[in-house]
């Protein structure tokens, strides 16, 4: 078994509550872990197909999967190829999000894993082949599917929509992925991954955490366990505030990916900074 669709990113923006929100569906399979990461070489793509078979199991009528990872292009090579030689009539599902709150989101959460030690105005000095810069290119990072896929293969769906816009989004998604649209949760109100304050990790508790007895185990441990431990051993985290000379260089920077997004889309992205 192989997915009907895939969302493909973008990161920091809502595609765990959209991986929950598609698991309530009765209709609908979703693999058996979120970020599969299959397509990517250097993750699991060695594992095989039958590997990435596994991960969908039941009986559905459509499966689905969900790893931001594939709209890092810039950073992993050769995904859509990789994806279509495989699953060339695979829907795509990309979610996006104002782009300059997206890379402050992304710093944070690298901040708090304690993957990143600069400051933010360090981390965007430069802006050319920034990492956390072109997560954010959201059309640069599409073109490098249509090589290989359809333009009626793609939704875009902008993630205030999935917040502010829950069931009518919701619907628009089952509708492009041809299930009952009329189908509702009242789970559907959860808001999965609200912001809590950050904890960064230190070098013990990335010793601790990221120990392979505690990676097995963790899935097991309830937050009631988990949370203290974090409290203990991670100070909080403030969201960082961007100066405005930065932010105005970043809009500039990202103006011209944003409007060839809005034209490709019919989107409005209303609320967005630029």
């Amino acid at each position: 078994m192989f997915p009907n669709f895939i969302i493909i990113g973008a990161m920091k923006c809502g595609t765990s509550s959209l991986y929950h929100y598609l698991q309530l569906h009765p209709e609908l399979g979703m693999s058996a872990i979120k970020e599969v990461d299959f397509f990517i070489e250097e993750n699991n793509y060695n594992k095989g197909i039958s590997w990435y078979q596994s991960q969908f199991q039941g009986d559905f009528k459509i499966f689905g999967e969900a790893s931001p990872n594939y709209s890092k292009a810039h950073y992993f090579k050769g995904v859509p190829r990789r994806m279509y030689e495989l699953v060339p009539r695979a829907k795509l599902i990309y979610l996006v999000r104002d782009p300059i709150e997206r890379i402050i989101s992304h710093y944070t959460h690298n901040y708090s894993e304690g993957r990143e030690h600069r400051s933010i105005e360090d981390a965007l000095q430069e802006l050319e082949d920034n990492h956390y810069v072109m997560c954010s290119k959201y059309f640069w990072q599409l073109q490098h599917y249509f090589e290989f896929f359809q333009e009626d293969q793609m939704l875009i769906i902008p993630s205030y929509r999935l917040r502010d816009e829950r069931r009518a989004t919701l619907q628009q998604i089952f509708k492009f992925l041809g299930v009952d649209d009329s189908f509702y949760s009242n789970d559907f109100e959860q808001q999965m991954h609200k912001t809590n304050k950050k904890r960064r990790k230190g070098k013990l508790s990335r010793f601790i955490l990221e120990s392979p007895v505690i990676k097995t185990l963790k899935g097991y441990i309830p937050d009631s366990v988990k949370d203290p431990v974090k409290k203990a051993i991670r100070p909080e985290v403030t969201k960082p505030e961007l100066s405005s000379a930065t932010r105005v260089k970043l809009q500039e920077y990202l103006h011209a990916d944003v409007d060839r997004l809005r034209t490709f889309s019919g989107l409005s992205l209303d609320g967005w900074e630029l």
